[in-house]
């Protein structure tokens, strides 16, 4: 495994449940000792629970999926606890600043247990937030948030990265959390980087199967079955990926009967199928039959 992120960048790491996410987090914070090779942050090597007797990195700030609040103090004092008491007034103007980030301004003299999960978790993203680190590492940050506040927090945290000029590494199995604001996302599987790339270079050239059905919904279609229905020739030991949007309905497509569908709120998802070929693909309105001619208009080769 070998990667590098440059300073100021926003970096997902993506992947299914197992894939070595939070693992490769805690390598980098210093939590776990490496096997094999090293890993620097400002040219200097970060070193795991062997060689430190502290572990860490006093320049970065790590929010694992445990939240470990303080049920006897105020959210407040939460967030503080890494700050120091020399300068009140500045410790002060942190916390309140960190709350903010994450919306809880409101709850600073709630105590913890008196919050839900949600705002538990976005408690120990501010508590990080407050301590201003050049690096931040969050693991599955946004998993206890619903959708509403998930696409506000996580818009209000890049906004954050970006006016401190701070790194940002997250974790998470969920796409958009890392297609929306990632700079770079690093697809892992079973331990091993598959691919490395912005978000837009991922799609339009996923590595593999694996790498595509992580930015969501796809079709996968055989050479044979792209030359005998699409009159389109791929090699015939490759097959093509097909996202739902590169999919039109067109008078001069194939035939193809739909058999399910979604409401998604803008549009319809559609699976439809011919012979053994199913496609996903979206409509706008309500089919008024089961019969649609469908054409594809791009795809890449894995």
């Amino acid at each position: 495994m070998d990667f590098q992120i440059e300073k100021g960048e926003f970096t997902a790491i993506l992947g299914e449940s197992g894939s070595g996410k939070s693992s490769l987090l805690k390598l980098i914070y210093g939590l776990e000792d490496a096997d094999l090779g090293e890993i620097y942050f400002q040219n200097e090597i970060i070193r795991g629970p062997k060689f430190n007797l502290i572990p860490g990195h006093p320049k970065m700030k790590f929010v694992p999926q445990e939240f470990d609040l303080l049920d006897y103090v105020t959210v407040a004092e939460n967030v503080g606890k890494y700050l120091s008491n020399f300068n009140l007034p500045l410790k002060k103007e942190n916390i309140e600043n960190a709350l903010d980030v994450v919306r809880l301004l409101d709850f600073k003299n709630d105590f913890p247990n008196q919050l839900s999960g949600g705002q538990r978790q976005r408690v120990s993203i501010a508590r990080a937030l407050a301590a201003n680190p050049e690096l931040l590492l969050l693991d599955e940050p946004y998993s206890h948030l619903d959708q509403p506040l998930k696409i506000e927090i996580r818009k209000s945290i890049r906004n954050w990265a970006k006016e401190t000029n701070s790194t940002l590494i997250i974790t998470t199995h969920d796409m958009q959390d890392a297609l929306e604001y990632s700079d770079k996302i690093i697809i892992l599987k079973d331990g091993e980087i598959i691919q490395t790339d912005t978000p837009e270079n991922l799609r339009k050239t996923p590595a593999n199967e694996y790498v595509a059905a992580l930015l969501g919904e796809y079709s996968i279609i055989t050479a044979k079955e792209m030359s005998n229905l699409f009159q389109i020739e791929i090699p015939i030991d490759k097959k093509a990926i097909v996202f739902p949007d590169e999919i039109e309905v067109s008078e001069e497509g194939t035939e193809f009967e739909i058999k399910d569908l979604r409401f998604q709120g803008r549009d319809y998802l559609v699976e439809a199928v011919n012979e053994s070929l199913s496609l996903k693909f979206y409509l706008v309105h309500f089919p008024s039959n089961e019969l649609i001619k469908l054409k594809i208009r791009n795809y890449r080769l894995v």
